[in-house]
């Protein structure tokens, strides 16, 4: 992470204490009396996107349909589909990150809140939470995450920070909770807990061991990760190194909170060396257990359990593709007249070709859930909107619809920045190009031929209550 983001989180976390000495944040959100990004006929949006043009001048060899210019469709297409909002039309601006340099985070929030004045700011999936700070601390930007942070960003966002992912906190607790109604893992278990020190994600791992330690687990070793600097090779040598650690402290199960990116050392290592540790995540970093990150988790993982409020096409029961709620079906619908294509459930972007056969990618789920909620508290706040109006909308709403989450509802609250309600647990499921068709129209339980996460049940239900405090 740059200096001057890792900067910027620690002036925002001193607002609550959690970091040294630093400069007080805004006042209040509700203090803003402009509104940026309003003219006689546009309101502007910006996406923050990963700058998928720039990896592919640098030699990656991504697939025709992976452009920036395309992930910010996507959210022009919904903004196109609501039509204007009081005379104005929604206009969707990128600001891009490079998705393979962490010190970017800064270069797309100054893009975002200084190159361009937006009425707010959203992400889908893949921006960085902590570099957050940068847009609704010190910049006073609202901003609308796909995912999550922690509770000390929130508090120092001072209103302009919303998230479709749960608090750190919260899902720490969900966790915990979870784990132990499912019986996941027994009482009489050695617990460790493999976090990083990114602070939403160290946040997250305080909160698990906490919470854990409450629902009567013994948590005998926690190791952290360098997550800072963002440096893949150096993170996976200490996830791997982690083993030795957890073994010399007697551990048998191993609760995961660290992105694949950085973990697979870990799991190659305790494979290799044979470290007999049961493995469970929880998904606290980016579109960790979400179905379009699947193609991208190692091998060595499978079988793992996920708590997750992250929804999967695939069926407990492995013998069909989940049907679309309505408001699915709506947002395939838009998506699908917007690019003109027939999209699959289950495929990543980009699409992918198996046996000759090429697989249509998904619907963007986040995207069509966070326009849906946006405008209309946008059109609700009147001719003269401000983000203190659209806020107080949004958190006074209800439930209201959402794309492959938290049992297909969610809802803002008060004292609730996160809209996710219900939890679930998923296992990871391979299966690739190779896997054949079967007659019930899966690849081995999975929607399309590439890995994917399975639900289960318990007790007759799937989801479950976030446990809020």
């Amino acid at each position: 992470m740059h200096t001057r983001t890792f900067a910027s989180i620690v002036v925002a976390m001193a607002v609550v204490a959690l970091f040294g000495v630093g400069a007080p944040g805004p006042a209040s959100a509700d203090a803003r009396t402009a509104a940026p990004g309003i003219s006689d006929d546009e309101i502007q949006i910006v996406a923050l996107v990963s700058d998928l043009d720039g990896l592919r001048s640098k030699g990656f060899n991504l697939s025709p349909k992976l452009t920036t210019g395309n992930l910010v469709k996507r959210w022009q297409a919904y903004a196109d589909d609501y039509g204007p909002i009081h005379g104005r039309r929604v206009v969707v601006t990128p600001a891009v990150w490079d998705p393979i340099d962490p010190t970017t985070y800064d270069d797309a929030c100054t893009q975002a809140t200084q190159d361009n004045q937006p009425f707010v700011v959203v992400n889908g999936s893949g921006f960085n939470p902590s570099a957050a700070a940068c847009v609704t601390v010190d910049h006073d930007t609202p901003l609308m995450l796909g995912e999550s942070a922690d509770d000390a960003l929130y508090k120092a966002s001072h209103g302009n920070l919303l998230s479709l992912g749960l608090s750190a906190e919260a899902n720490a607790r969900s966790t915990a909770a979870l784990v132990a109604k499912a019986k996941l893992v027994p009482k009489t278990a050695k617990v460790a807990i493999l976090t990083g020190n990114e602070p939403v994600t160290a946040s997250a791992g305080k909160s698990l061991e906490a919470a854990l330690t409450d629902h009567g687990f013994d948590v005998v070793e926690t190791v952290t990760v360098n997550t800072l600097p963002g440096d893949t090779a150096a993170m996976n040598r200490e996830s791997a190194a982690a083993v030795a650690t957890f073994q010399a402290a007697g551990a048998d199960t191993v609760f995961n909170l660290l992105p694949f990116v950085a973990a697979t050392g870990y799991y190659q290592e305790a494979k290799r060396s044979g470290a007999p540790f049961a493995n469970v995540i929880m998904d606290s970093a980016n579109s960790t257990c979400t179905q379009f990150a699947a193609s991208r988790t190692p091998a060595e993982i499978a079988g793992a359990p996920c708590i997750t409020t992250w929804d999967t096409r695939a069926l407990p029961t492995k013998d069909g593709v989940k049907a679309d709620s309505a408001f699915e079906a709506r947002c395939r619908s838009v998506f699908d007249k917007a690019f003109a294509t027939t999209s699959q459930p289950g495929v990543p972007a980009g699409d992918i070709t198996a046996g000759g056969v090429t697989y249509t990618e998904d619907l963007p789920p986040n995207e069509c859930t966070m326009m849906s909620l946006l405008l209309p508290a946008i059109k609700a706040a009147g001719p003269n909107p401000t983000w203190a109006k659209v806020r107080k909308h949004l958190v006074t709403a209800g439930r209201n619809d959402a794309a492959y989450m938290s049992d297909g509802t969610g809802a803002f609250g008060k004292n609730k920045p996160y809209f996710a309600t219900d939890v679930h647990v998923v296992t990871f499921n391979p299966a690739n190009g190779q896997t054949p068709k079967e007659a019930n129209g899966t690849f081995a339980g999975c929607p399309a031929p590439v890995n994917c996460w399975v639900p289960a049940v318990e007790d007759g239900k799937e989801w479950f209550p976030v446990v809020e405090h």
